[in-house]
């Protein structure tokens, strides 16, 4: 579920969607009887093996006992504790089941960080597009039963998709994500729908991105409507399906599809929070109504570590349960078989493909004669859940968090296979080297990027952490490697970052690699003959004028949001002063609010409800007010620096840096024959994405009693998922009405 106008007002968003990239159109794997997973073998005295879950499923073992070294789990532990410690993430569930014993099961971190509540194992967490296997199960026990077939056209169970757009809409599309919607479809309140059904027929009138069939593109609406067509075949709600055909036959009794009426469990749920390292904001806990009034197949199962192993090793055993064939083997091979190669997606085990199946992911290795061979499968979900499963090694992790945005779970994937696969405890990838604090602040600083004139690196440090931040661009963290000198990212090490230095021992410069030709960019020189902090600011203050505020009164700017890549509308209003500010945004049923008064943040959303701001996304939303970026910069940003002087189309521009308190900072690009703002190459904090790059261009100033003020801008975010996003001003009023009240922390009441 996408809530995009709170990005721009107070820097929020929700994504549920787990990928990180779109994937390419491969043609379909070749896998033949090599391509299928190995069952595992069990010994005839492991009485613990006999496929199917027993009551006592996963007992506690030794890990010698089942051929895991002690130091591998000693390793793996302390890198999520690192992860705690490091801000990576709140808390999260660690548990590793080997021939069905379980040798480690350990909780990290906080269940309510604010609450100084440690989290406890066996909590429930909402496993968002964790979900989406359990529809895919359902769907397969249909097409097991002869209800369904692949080439089913979606129409022919749900009549809304009679369109000419939707006619040829199979279920096959809707199970590997090739149908051609885009990853949400919802415009409104969840609580605005009657059921699935209605969700389902919103995702019908969403006009495609391309032809069924012709590429890959992740969308839970796609997911949502495959949960309507079980709910109309079997007539009766799809929570209902899972309920009585998955969940109870595999005494997943802690489990739940709908929170309403399970308060007792509600308790166990952790406070959820989003944003990013060193930046997490708590959104909920279990004191506040649940997110979902209705059951999303694509999102909306709760779940323990346990429980989801249950589920696994369904699917493990070619969907055995007990002396039961719960799904067909056919059903096994359909689903985890690869489709589609998702090739942005993080490639964190070496030599190993990650291909989306049908509502799975499964990562394979080329064989000798060129075939592709599964070798695991699972998934994960955007509030930062993952589960892996070796079906040969009989081997299960599950790592479940409550940090949404986390990438913790992703590092921890590449050295899953290291130490429980390989066993490799003396690997270099798994060295820890710790650099000195000396180490960091001779490297920290700025470097030009050689591909632009007009783009920098600023190189910083977070505890023994290196991190990088490109205006406009990316932020990225990077551990020191072993080999000395050397900082690698820990999700990808083929993204890495070495300094130059000259004969005296200083850095000269920095060699840069992001996973294909080696960059070397030098570090920033003062310039000379350029004009003062003072005076460049004297020249904002004089050209943009707020001051005039003082004796207009307050304004108030509306118009239109024009989310471009996403084909979406929204009205937005604003009205400030010099100290306070209060913007509105309304796209459909749903609206978001956002209030700075005298350094106070609050923010309200249909969807989240009403809340104070604080710590950076606070920061992130006082430098981005009126009053800060047209104002005195020194009363908003810790730092400001005039870093150079160019020419862009025969404009004489300024670069000067702005480093806020707490938010990531900004270059600003001046004109200095005007002293307009004309371009700023930033970052913006988004829980749920982390921390993205966006470019701003700001243009059509007009005079606004004797203001200069913009009246359209375009933002151009570094993610696909949110894009290109236009604001354009239609209106202007000054010395307007307003009152204390408009100011002060919005309600829900208010809308």
């Amino acid at each position: 579920m996408t809530n995009l106008p709170r990005l721009l007002i107070c820097g929020v968003v929700s994504i549920a969607c787990p990928l990180v990239a779109h994937a390419q159109p491969t043609t379909q794997a070749s896998t033949g009887a090599a391509g299928r997973f190995s069952t595992p073998t069990h010994s005839a005295q492991d009485a613990h093996a006999k496929p199917g879950i027993q009551p006592d499923a996963f007992p506690e073992a030794d890990p010698e006992s089942v051929g895991i070294p002690p130091r591998a789990l000693e390793i793996l532990t302390d890198r999520v504790q690192a992860m705690v410690d490091n801000k990576e993430l709140i808390g999260g569930e660690l548990i590793v089941i080997k021939n069905r014993r379980t040798v480690l099961r350990e909780a990290f971190g906080w269940k309510d960080r604010e609450a100084e509540e440690p989290l406890e194992v066996d909590a429930l967490y909402c496993v968002r597009s964790m979900t989406k296997p359990f529809v895919g199960t359902a769907i397969q026990m249909l097409i097991d039963e002869g209800k369904l077939t692949l080439e089913t056209p979606v129409h022919e169970i749900l009549p809304f998709f009679d369109t000419p757009q939707t006619s040829m809409i199979t279920i096959e599309h809707l199970l590997t994500h090739t149908a051609g919607y885009p990853f949400t479809t919802i415009t409104k309140p969840l609580s605005e729908y009657a059921d699935l059904s209605a969700v389902a027929e919103e995702v019908a009138a969403t006009k495609l991105l391309f032809k069924p069939g012709a590429r890959f593109e992740y969308s839970d609406g796609g997911s949502d409507t495959l949960g309507a067509v079980v709910a109309q075949i079997t007539g009766a709600p799809v929570e209902q399906f899972i309920q009585e055909r998955i969940l109870d036959p595999l005494a997943m009794h802690d489990s739940v599809t709908l929170l309403a009426g399970h308060e007792e469990t509600k308790a166990r749920i952790p406070a959820a929070y989003s944003g990013g390292t060193a930046s997490w904001s708590k959104h909920w806990d279990p004191s506040k109504p649940s997110f979902f009034p209705i059951f999303l197949t694509s999102q909306s199962l709760y779940s323990t570590t346990t429980d989801y192993a249950r589920f696994l090793t369904l699917w493990m055993d070619d969907g055995r349960l007990g002396d039961e064939q719960l799904i067909s083997t056919q059903a096994v091979e359909r689903a985890l078989s690869p489709n589609m190669i998702l090739s942005g997606y993080p490639q964190i085990i070496d030599n190993m493909d990650i291909y989306y199946g049908q509502q799975w992911m499964v990562y394979t290795q080329q064989s000798d004669d060129g075939s592709t061979i599964p070798v695991l499968f699972g998934h994960n979900g955007s509030d930062g859940t993952h589960a892996w499963a070796w079906p040969e090694q009989d081997l299960m992790v599950l790592f479940f968090t409550q940090s949404r945005g986390t990438l913790a779970g992703v590092s921890l994937e590449g050295i899953l296979h290291t130490l429980l696969i390989e066993q490799k405890l003396d690997d270099p990838s798994l060295a820890n080297r710790v650099p000195t604090a000396d180490e960091l602040a001779q490297v920290a600083g700025l470097y030009w990027d050689q591909t632009s004139p007009l783009a920098y690196y600023s190189i910083g440090s977070r505890g023994d952490r290196l991190t990088l931040d490109r205006p406009g661009r990316m932020h990225l963290e990077f551990k020191a490697s072993p080999t000395p000198g050397r900082f690698v990212h820990e999700i990808n090490p083929q993204v890495w970052i070495e300094f130059v230095r000259s004969e005296a021992g200083e850095v000269t410069a920095m060699r840069t690699s992001f996973g294909g030709a080696v960059e070397i960019d030098p570090r920033h020189t003062p310039q000379g003959g350029l004009p003062s902090v003072e005076e460049v600011i004297a020249t904002i203050e004089r050209t943009h004028n707020l001051d005039r505020l003082q004796e207009i009164g307050a304004v108030r700017l509306a118009g239109t949001l024009s989310f471009v890549t996403r084909g979406m509308e929204a009205t937005i209003e604003s009205h400030f002063d010099l100290t306070r500010q209060r913007t509105e945004i309304n796209i459909s049923t749903m609206q978001e609010i956002s209030v700075i008064n005298d350094g106070n943040v609050w923010s309200y959303s249909t969807t989240a409800g009403a809340s104070e701001v604080e710590g950076q996304l606070r920061d992130q939303a006082l430098v981005n007010s009126y009053a800060a970026r047209f104002g005195d910069w020194t009363d908003y940003f810790e730092h400001v620096q005039v870093l150079n002087r160019t020419n862009i189309d025969d404009m004489s521009i300024l670069l000067v840096r702005l480093v806020p308190h707490e938010a990531p900072e900004s270059l600003m690009f001046i004109d200095e024959s005007t002293g307009h703002i004309r371009h700023m190459e930033s970052l913006a904090i988004i829980p749920g994405l982390g921390t993205v790059g966006i470019s701003i261009d700001f243009d059509d100033y007009r005079d606004v009693e004797g203001m200069q003020l913009p009246f359209r801008i375009r933002a151009n975010y570094a993610t696909d998922l949110l894009g290109r996003i236009d604001t354009q001003i239609d209106e202007v009023e000054t010395g307007v009405a307003v009152t204390d009240e408009m100011f002060k922390a919005p309600t829900a009441h208010e809308k």
